[in-house]
């Protein structure tokens, strides 16, 4: 009967026995059910009754126990090699997932190097991916980024300097947020100042920002603990000594201790009461750099330096910038001609102060980076790029590792083949082994990635690493690396896959046929892969060296001062409560006493720091006051003690330099450098001219001219600069240049020594040689071109290792092994290599100027290194004759540098290459090319 069949299924169920088997013991069981119901019948039950009777016989007996014992069952869940689509897409993704895992864990070996080759172009790929994540895609964690923009001031009349992007008054801003209608709320926040902080430990150097009350509820964020500033907080000068402490700096410098809040804190000798601690993630509403603590803006006068104490009341003096969030529905461009309007009124209002002056409105994502963002957006392009050809590579790696596991693999899946299995079906099985290695492999990566990420946030300046943006692993790194995990698996396995499902059943089923090893095209297609292997292996050196190559010009670049046997001492005497008699009796009093030190050639006071410089925007030249309309005159000012020009090298055009007689009751006078000369003096007549700076009355004679030196980045285009005397002009926060006639090193503890005698309270603990500047301005660069290199070497040891122990070649014997990649090697270096050189030869007239001739002979002497040796006896083709005229070239550079004594890398080594017969010609180039 029907329900005896479907019991003893039921039955049957858990033995996995084979389904031929499995129909014989039904058709037995239900002859012996068939007979027991009969028998009951004939002694007289009723036909319910038999049956019920015949089913507990059947459940009570034995028949399981005796079946395993006896039968000889199936493993759980069998995967038939030839099994067809059963129609459920999940059904059979899930048993080949299960069938790729079992065939990865058979062979370890294989699985563990395909993985770790896949981490690794996977980890650079997701440890770029997060810092461009970082700082380009989600810079700062604000609520509804888009609605928010920025709001400088600029000049109405655009030309190269005048285009350029300044900040508010507070007074201008505080008419724009009474007179516009554009925003829901508008608030200001000042730049990044270094300020005194005094805790319970030593007085410590960290930076603060002043801002309106309203600004945390513009940017839509909430505190960590406690609260943010109150209106009423905002609106009487000096009367709220209440500060919000940033979440890095609660962590790393109070160490993240529970009863913060309402703990006092000194900022510049003030105490100020920590009433909240701002969102994690958040260091304000700049991209890369960000402040410690936030401040009241109505705190300005304890809190800004002396010359800008007067902020609040003052339309003259500029250090605001407006950050405003736009109504719904309203867009930019109706937000900028309102804005325009009120702009145009305040110029006619106030025309002192504000002639000229026109508002620009931008994007919050955008003004984030402020200038950097051009240099962030094409490094980013390019670690991208290079990190993808790293992972090109190992994809090439893991696809011959696949085609040489294919040979091993053609019986299984001729088997599979001949059982019934499809093409289509046999594809999707091996691409899903193939993807299933790259999410191994996208796993192993996302924890390299993690650790790189780290390892090269190490490397920022110490003494401002916890002011840069912090590295954040989030939803979009997990995304990224999954689907660069799946894709990378499809890339590498496609092409196996392809080739393996067209496997023969009836060749590889004969004997002779599995004798011959690996057929000419699959031997075709691994070299293919190795060439394109080497040639983008290639790429990433050039690249590597063609960077190198410019960091090392950077280096050598001439910032117009002397940076070795320079030391400088950040020392604000202003922030330590400082009255004006007192700083200038200390600024006397540090010179005379450091100056006595044995070792120290000459010393002096400045206040901007060497490639930090303050510009201004407003300057006026007598005798030329209608450019105040039409042009308005950019200028570094710099106020500077005696010594200043000698201590640090910079030389003198013409005139004279400050000297002790130029005091407050004497003609103000100034220095000017020589690209301002030129370009306003053009007759060389500017001596005893007279020039005006911004917010302040009297015109300044011009009694020297010095040489352009770089004041905001290396290698800036020349601009104007403006020196002033500390005599005439007090500043409260000035940085001590120490020039030293050894090493800076030896003499740094005698200058703390002396300094703390004047004063044991005043910080002296930021202290940064003149290379240091040097190393912090190149800080981003040179972890860039640590990433490339580590690209490039990585990528030759995978191509010389691909070259030795490649088991697409283990079959080929010897002789042929170091043949192809003898041919491999050629073809692979030196057609992109003579076409690069080619091109860059057409574009510079002069070779070092795009690649130098060491870089030249170094990229083909390391390939070279990574190929095997040719045997002896090979032919000499032109392109052997050109890597051994490379390696020629490059030993000859090598030994006159050491007969000389020069120093590898310095200009001198590259002057001798100009006088070696360095024997690569372009001819040769395009030979090798052909």
């Amino acid at each position: 009967m029907r329900e005896w069949n479907d019991e003893i299924r039921k039955q049957l169920t858990g033995l996995n026995l084979p389904p031929a088997r499995e129909e014989e013991i039904i058709e037995e069981l239900l002859n012996h059910l068939e007979n027991l119901y009969e028998e009951l019948l004939a002694g007289g039950a009723a036909p319910e009754k038999a049956h019920r009777e015949v089913l507990a016989s059947l459940s009570q007996s034995d028949l399981l126990v005796e079946l395993r014992a006896t039968e000889r069952t199936a493993g759980p869940d069998p995967i038939p090699e030839g099994i067809a689509n059963s129609g459920h897409l999940l059904a059979d993704l899930w048993q080949d997932l299960r069938y790729a895992a079992r065939m990865l864990r058979k062979t370890p070996g294989f699985t563990a190097v395909a993985a770790l080759t896949l981490a690794l172009g996977i980890g650079a790929n997701t440890a770029v991916f997060t810092i461009i994540n970082t700082l380009l895609f989600s810079p700062l964690p604000v609520e509804k980024i888009s609605e928010l923009a920025a709001i400088n001031a600029t000049q109405a009349k655009m030309t190269p300097q005048s285009g350029e992007l300044q900040l508010m008054s507070f007074l201008n801003f505080k008419d724009l947020r009474e007179r516009t209608h554009s925003f829901t709320s508008l608030a200001a926040h000042s730049n990044p100042m270094a300020i005194t902080m005094t805790d319970t430990a030593e007085p410590r150097r960290i930076f603060a920002e002043g801002v309106t009350a309203n600004y945390f509820d513009t940017l839509g964020i909430h505190p960590s603990m406690g609260r943010f500033f109150l209106p009423a907080e905002d609106t009487t000068p000096g009367a709220a000594p209440v500060a919000v402490l940033g979440y890095a700096a609660w962590q790393g410098r109070f160490g993240g201790a529970p009863d913060i809040l309402g703990r006092t804190i000194k900022l510049n000798s003030t105490p100020f009461t920590i009433i909240g601690i701002g969102p994690k993630g958040f260091k304000g509403v700049y991209a890369v750099f960000g402040p410690d603590v936030w401040v009241p803006s109505t705190m300005a006068e304890q809190i800004f330096p002396a010359q800008q104490r007067n902020a609040l009341s003052d339309r003259a003096i500029t250090l605001f910038t407006g950050i405003g969030r736009l109504r719904e529905g309203l867009t930019l461009a109706q937000a900028r001609a309102e804005l325009s309007i009120v702009a145009a009124s305040l110029e006619k209002e106030f025309p002192d102060t504000n002639q000229g002056q026109a508002v620009v409105l931008r994007l919050l994502t955008e003004a984030a980076y402020g200038p950097e963002r051009q240099p962030l957006m094409f490094g980013s392009t390019l670690l991208m790029a290079i990190v993808g050809l790293v992972l090109l590579i190992a994809c090439s790696n893991v696809a011959n590792l696949l085609l040489s596991r294919a040979t091993v693999r053609r019986q299984e899946v001729a088997v599979r083949i001949a059982l019934g299995a499809g093409r289509s079906r046999l594809i999707r099985q091996l691409l899903t082994e193939s993807v299933l290695l790259g999410l191994l492999g996208g796993v192993l990566g996302l924890l390299l990635g993690y650790g790189g990420c780290q390892f090269l946030w190490s490397f920022r300046p110490a003494e401002f690493a916890q002011n840069l943006a912090d590295l954040r692993i989030n939803a979009s790194v997990f995304g990224f690396a999954f689907a660069v995990s799946a894709v990378t698996g499809l890339l590498f396995g496609i092409v196996p896959a392809l080739r393996t499902s067209r496997t023969s059943v009836s060749e590889v089923l004969k004997e002779e046929t599995r004798a011959m090893g690996r057929s000419r095209n699959r031997i075709s297609l691994a070299n293919t892969l190795l060439t394109g292997q080497v040639a983008i292996s290639l790429v990433l050196l050039v690249v590597a060296a063609l960077v190198l190559r410019s960091i090392q010009s950077e280096y050598t670049i001439d910032p117009g001062f002397e940076t070795n046997h320079l030391a400088l001492f950040m020392l604000y005497p202003g922030q330590a409560g400082y009255d004006q008699t007192r700083t200038e009796q200390f600024y006397k009093q540090s010179r005379d006493r450091i100056g006595g030190i044995p070792g120290i050639s000459s010393l002096s006071w400045a206040s901007n720091l060497p490639l930090w410089g303050r510009k201004e925007t407003g300057v006026v030249i007598e005798g030329q006051e209608q450019r105040k309309k039409s042009e308005a005159i950019s200028a570094v000012v710099n106020t500077i003690d005696l010594n200043y020009f000698s201590t640090l090298g910079i030389p003198f055009v013409e005139g004279r330099d400050f000297t002790q007689d130029d005091r407050d009751l004497s003609t103000p006078i100034a220095i000017i450098n020589d690209t301002m000369a030129a370009k306003y003096w053009p007759n060389h007549d500017e001596l005893g001219k007279r020039l005006q700076l911004p917010r302040r009355k009297d015109f300044l004679q011009i009694v020297g001219v010095v040489k352009t030196a770089n004041y905001q980045t290396l290698g800036e285009a020349p601009q104007s600069s403006v020196y002033i005397p500390l005599r005439q002009n007090y500043s409260d926060a000035m940085i001590l240049y120490v020039r030293t006639e050894r090493d800076p090193s030896a003499t740094l503890a005698a200058v703390q020594s002396e300094i703390r005698t004047l004063d044991p309270v005043l910080p002296v603990d930021d202290i940064r040689t003149g290379t240091k500047v040097i190393d912090q301005a190149l800080w981003g660069a040179k972890i860039g071109v640590g990433l490339l290199g580590v690209f490039g070497l990585w990528a030759l040891s995978q191509r010389r290792k691909r070259l030795v122990v490649s088991p697409s070649a283990r079959n080929d014997g010897s002789t042929q092994r170091r043949g192809t990649g003898r041919r491999v090697g050629r073809l692979g270096w030196t057609r992109p290599l003579a076409i690069s050189l080619w091109r860059c030869r057409q574009r510079f007239p002069q070779p070092r100027s795009c690649l130098s001739p060491p870089s030249r002979c170094s990229v083909p002497c390391m390939l070279s290194a990574g190929t095997q040796r040719q045997p002896r006896g090979s032919p000499r083709g032109t392109t052997r004759e050109l890597k051994t005229r490379c390696s020629s070239a490059s030993n000859k550079i090598v030994k006159s540098s050491k007969q000389r004594g020069v120093r590898p890398g310095s200009l001198a080594a590259f002057e001798i290459v100009s006088e070696v017969n360095v024997d690569v010609q372009i001819s040769d180039l395009r030979v090798a090319a052909d």
